[in-house]
């Protein structure tokens, strides 16, 4: 129950340079298809809709790492090898983030030229992108997406409007766990840990190499639990703090994304570029989130997928955070940054919410499911009635009055309200003795992953780096060139971190 790593869904939306990895997710169609693989790759081809330097693989690894003899399921992933071969240091694994998002993506992206990585990385490192168990390329949770798309609101203002929403979670549930079958139980990320270790070890490339993202931060901390002293270098950009409790968890993503909305907003009152230069934002924003959940704002065109043909207040409330997840516009990903959130609103404000529709889910094996079968397995439920709900709401509203809770954690802290599975990877401080030195990234405003999570993380793990960038918006390693990119390459490629307490500007 984290703000997941919206890579996935940017990379799934961002045009036709990249629409071609949608398919990445559908070539393991054939369930058996990683059933001969064992625990040696067999590098093959993934298609001809990609470059053909990019390679893919897989494993059978234990559903069930408590039995680890018994059945087994596909681990999916890709290969991008290093540019510079005389110089190459190794395999880097990278995860973008989630829960739900494939680093198969990413690095079909940059086997594209997409650039998303720094470029020294793709020089000294074959790229590997795992998916993690039930994403992507590896074997997927599947739910019922007309389930899905019958929720309506997730913010019920009456005792039977929650009622409703109940009735609701409960058939998606059911439709995920006679869909998924027992691997609904295993989708933690303590197995994902595991996974990570068995494909090191396939990889027979010594040491692990690892750069996690936002949710990624969490595998890394677990791996680094298990398997200590079979680190070379871990990075971890946007910390991710698995030791605090759901409500804690609410509350602080809850500050976070509130205080880069106030920032956001004093940022268009000082720049005239911003589409609502000499407007009050936080007025505007408050009327047209209340006028919309009186009479839902009119879609006029979807962007690249279905989607409802309205928006309310509460879907404003909640896409706004996307659109604050990155500072300056990101071309390569199609990202308009702060001023593309400006000219959303003022779009909204006239008649057009397009930018912020939200999109049905289309096919089971959604990205959105799988990120929230694992956020209902590793946190406890923090909803179990509506005096809860009303409790909960209450809160977020004196944290944030203008965003109201409506980060990425709000939705699952709803949906896992009735989750057919149980908890399986519990909040815990990190436990972790032998490892070299991890590097932990975090910039001091970022929406999603407040900042107060690295120092937590930072005191928890013995040796740890955390490297401080002083600005705005979700994880570093994709701001590049930028002195903390350039940070966080430099440590990967030679294992010597920055100085601690090292601040570089935005």
């Amino acid at each position: 129950m984290r703000a997941r790593g919206r890579l996935v869904g940017v990379l799934r939306n961002s045009g036709s340079a990249i629409a071609a990895l949608v398919v990445l997710g559908l070539l393991v169609a054939a369930p058996g298809a990683a059933a001969r693989a064992g625990s040696k790759i067999r590098w093959h081809g993934c298609g001809r809709q990609f470059p053909s330097s990019l390679q893919c693989g897989e494993l059978a690894v234990p559903l069930d790492y408590r039995h680890p003899r018994g059945a087994k399921i596909r681990l999916g992933f890709d290969r991008l090898r290093a540019r510079d071969r005389r110089h190459r240091v190794g395999s880097l694994i990278v995860n973008p983030g989630g829960p739900g998002g494939a680093g198969s993506e990413v690095v079909a992206f940059e086997a594209a030229g997409g650039g998303l990585l720094h470029p020294a990385l793709h020089e000294r490192f074959d790229l590997i992108g795992m998916d993690p168990r039930g994403v992507g390329l590896s074997t997927p949770v599947r739910c019922d997406p007309a389930a899905y798309n019958r929720l309506g609101s997730l913010f019920p203002k009456t005792a039977a409007a929650f009622r409703r929403l109940v009735r609701g979670v409960h058939e998606l549930g059911q439709s995920c766990r006679k869909r998924t079958g027992r691997l609904l139980d295993h989708v933690d990320t303590l197995s994902v840990a595991r996974d990570m270790e068995a494909l090191r070890q396939a990889l027979g490339d010594g040491k692990l190499n690892f750069l996690g993202l936002s949710y990624g931060a969490e595998i890394g901390v677990l791996y680094a639990e298990q398997y200590p002293k079979r680190i070379r270098v871990m990075a971890l950009d946007g910390i991710l703090d698995h030791s605090i409790s759901t409500d804690a968890l609410l509350a602080d993503s809850t500050a976070a994304y509130e205080d880069t909305f106030d920032r956001f907003a004093v940022w268009c009152e000082q720049t005239t570029e911003c589409a609502l230069h000499g407007r009050d934002v936080g007025a505007l924003f408050d009327s047209l989130v209340q006028r919309a959940n009186r009479h839902p704002v009119p879609v006029r065109q979807c962007a690249t997928l279905p989607c409802r043909s309205s928006v309310t207040g509460d879907d404003i409330r909640l896409t706004a955070y996307t659109l604050l997840l990155f500072k300056a516009p990101i071309p390569a990903l199609g990202l308009p940054g702060w001023n593309g959130l400006a000219q959303a609103l003022a779009a909204a404000e006239a008649g057009d919410a397009s930018a912020f529709a939200t999109p049905r889910v289309t096919t089971p094996r959604d990205p959105t499911f799988a990120g929230l079968a694992v956020n209902c397995v590793d946190y406890p439920p923090l909803i179990r009635s509506y005096s809860d709900l009303v409790a909960v709401t209450l809160l977020a509203r004196a944290l944030a009055p203008h965003t109201q809770g409506a980060s990425e954690v709000w939705p699952p802290v709803v949906e896992c309200i009735d989750w057919p599975a149980p908890l399986a990877n519990p909040p815990h401080r990190a436990r972790i003795r032998g490892a070299p030195p991890i590097l932990l990234v975090n910039a001091t405003h970022d929406p999603a992953n407040p900042y107060r999570w690295a120092h937590d993380l930072l005191h928890q793990i013995p040796r740890a780096v955390l490297l401080t960038r002083d600005g705005d918006g979700h994880t570093s390693s994709l701001l590049h060139p930028s002195r903390t990119s350039n940070a966080i390459a430099h440590y990967l490629i030679t294992q010597q971190t920055p100085p601690p307490n090292t601040v570089y500007p935005n």
